[in-house]
């Protein structure tokens, strides 16, 4: 690896491991300075067909945000909610999906969620959730318009 300051070449001190992957301390073998590198594991080239269907590569602190979101003022933990994101993110790498349906990632966050809380998970579906409250995970129209709270629909004038 290059210095940052001289661009020399540089040697490995210490190696670190962290949650996130690899603490490196490094020296300068040119200007003897000492700075830090920090390795993480690449993300997956995972990609996202969204509703509109634009596609945009998986991101899992997206995903972990969302969650947050909907379990605000709940008595779930980031620590869970982290998990249940790199669950989720572990589970479509595992299936050596290319790309995914934003739809797949819905139900897997809900049926996780709805093992940790109830409350949580109905926010998230109804974000999800047509005009009559079912949760539409698809592309299709919404069924027809019934009369509301099914009263007789008045009759056309027959006076003409």
């Amino acid at each position: 690896m290059q210095c940052p300051y001289c661009s020399g070449d540089s040697s490995v001190t210490e190696t670190r491991v962290t949650a996130d992957g690899l603490r490196r301390r490094r020296g300068c073998t040119v200007c003897k300075r000492r700075f830090t590198t920090y390795e993480k594991l690449g993300a997956p080239s995972l990609k996202v067909t969204k509703r509109d269907g634009s596609v945009e590569t998986f991101d899992g602190d997206k995903l972990f945000r969302a969650l947050q979101r909907v379990a605000a003022h709940r008595d779930v933990g980031d620590d869970v909610l982290l998990r249940i994101a790199r669950d989720i993110e572990a589970k479509l790498v595992d299936d050596a999906r290319k790309s995914v349906a934003w739809s797949d990632i819905v139900q897997l966050a809900l049926a996780r969620l709805g093992n940790v809380d109830a409350v949580a998970e109905r926010r998230l579906a109804a974000n999800y959730a047509d005009d009559a409250g079912a949760l539409r995970l698809d592309n299709a129209a919404p069924p027809a318009v019934s009369p509301q709270l099914g009263l007789p629909l008045p009759l056309p004038d027959d006076d003409a």
